[in-house]
């Protein structure tokens, strides 16, 4: 295997493959570019130039933007080598031209962005070697950077049978995504190993889709211990979410005044399914769970009392009313540590909205350990929601049936606000 210090580069329609070991170190070559891009963000509509970096993508020219390009469509990109990529050089040379917050009118970038595989629409995106992103900079580098490991836009497929390993200090403002786009009708399957492990980081998320329809299906294992928003695996929209793998999750419970604040600022919780919604108009697909999904919130003296950890979540905003529906036949555990008395359930509904917002919430069959859930209060925590339980299914470990007595538990703060709350049995 020959070590290269460039990228591969191919067109529109093209088809790129790696079989080397490409190493992406410094700021000078081919895989440093200015990245023009489109996408939705929940029901925000982002656009702007970011400085990219990369080890195979597919790029245009952007026409009316000399020296910026964009992800081109119909590609097919595939790792069957090694790709390091070494962000902290670019961060340390382009940080004072990287905007400090999205209103800011100073600076030419949004972003530092930082991919291995990277095209647009309507293309396939395969790893079946190995990826490390080394986020080397400094634990208090303030510049904003974003690691979009494998990506392809809209009407896309990005498969991963290989090995993503997201490392390093990170910061504060570090936002891991190992396969996470904002984009319709994304395909993403995991049959491999995705790996995030760092000492600091803002948001995580390593299946994701913000956009309609589409898949997340994780038949592998992710694994993530680091501090953070963490969202293993997340929808925003009508996307089909599937766990048959292995999840398991280490949430470091840390505070630092002033810095992404919004952490902690919601309820705290961990959960190995969460939603967090409006009534939604669209039917929605079933969350799914046959696998293994371990949660543990980590706190210590220098945490906070607030912090949040997530194995499957999902958010949706819309008006209508429509079934949620919820499916565990795997194994679910979720554990905390540490002085704080965090809250942990294995699902959480509405828990951190601010108002009352009941949605009808369905459940089909649920695994769990045999225990006294009116004294645990751990099995399902809501804020406001209106659970129906008469086709139920609980099962404990070996089969058997329990009991769906004081399955759900309607958090104090919020029964006292006067929240929506109805068992249906």
């Amino acid at each position: 295997m020959e070590t290269k210090n460039s990228a591969i580069i191919v067109k529109n329609g093209s088809y790129g493959v790696n079989r080397d070991h490409i190493v992406v170190k410094g700021t000078e070559g081919n895989f440093v570019t200015d990245l023009y891009e489109q996408a939705l963000a929940a029901t925000t509509k982002l656009e702007g130039v970011n400085l990219a970096l990369f080890g195979l993508a597919a790029l245009d020219p952007v026409d009316d933007k000399p020296g910026c390009f964009r992800a081109a469509p119909n590609a097919t990109l595939i790792n069957e080598g090694i790709i390091d990529v070494y962000v902290g050089d670019v961060v340390k040379k382009y940080r004072e031209f990287v905007k400090k917050d999205a209103r800011s009118q100073e600076g030419k970038y949004r972003f530092i962005k930082v991919f291995a595989l990277l095209c647009g629409k309507d293309s396939m995106v395969i790893n079946n070697g190995v990826v490390n992103i080394h986020c080397d900079y400094e634990l208090d580098e303030e510049c904003p950077v974003y690691t979009q490991v494998l990506y392809g836009g809209e009407n896309s497929t990005i498969i991963n049978n290989g090995e993503i390993h997201v490392i390093g200090n990170g910061s504060y403002n570090t936002h891991v995504r190992t396969m996470a786009v904002p984009a319709n009708n994304m395909t993403l399957l995991n049959n491999g190993l995705i790996d995030v492990t760092m000492e600091r980081a803002a948001t995580i998320r390593c299946m994701a889709t913000s956009g309609t329809g589409g898949s997340l299906t994780n038949y592998g294992k992710i694994h993530v211990e680091a501090p953070g928003r963490i969202m293993t695996m997340g929808r925003f929209a009508s996307t089909t979410l599937l766990n048959a793998g292995e999840i398991d999750l280490v949430s470091v419970a840390t505070f630092i005044e002033n810095k992404v604040a919004f952490l902690y600022q919601s309820y705290p919780l961990a959960c190995a399914f969460y939603e967090h919604s409006l009534p939604n108009k669209t039917a929605l697909p079933p969350i799914v769970n046959s696998g293994t999904v371990k949660v543990h919130l980590k706190g210590s003296e220098a945490s906070t009392d607030k912090a949040v950890a997530f194995g499957l979540y999902s958010e949706l905003t819309d008006k209508d009313e429509k079934t949620h529906v919820y499916d565990n036949t795997g194994s679910i555990t979720v554990t905390k540590s540490g002085p704080y008395d965090f809250q942990v359930a294995e699902l959480g509904v509405n828990v951190q909205s601010a108002k009352d917002a009941p949605f009808n919430i369905e459940i089909r069959r649920w695994k769990t350990k045999k225990r006294d859930f009116a004294k645990t209060k751990d099995l399902f925590v809501c804020g406001s929601g209106i659970f129906d339980l008469t086709h139920a299914e609980f099962l404990d470990e070996n089969g058997e049936k329990l009991s769906s007595e004081n399955v759900v538990f309607q958090n104090e703060e919020n029964a006292k606000r006067g929240d929506t709350f109805e068992v249906k049995k």
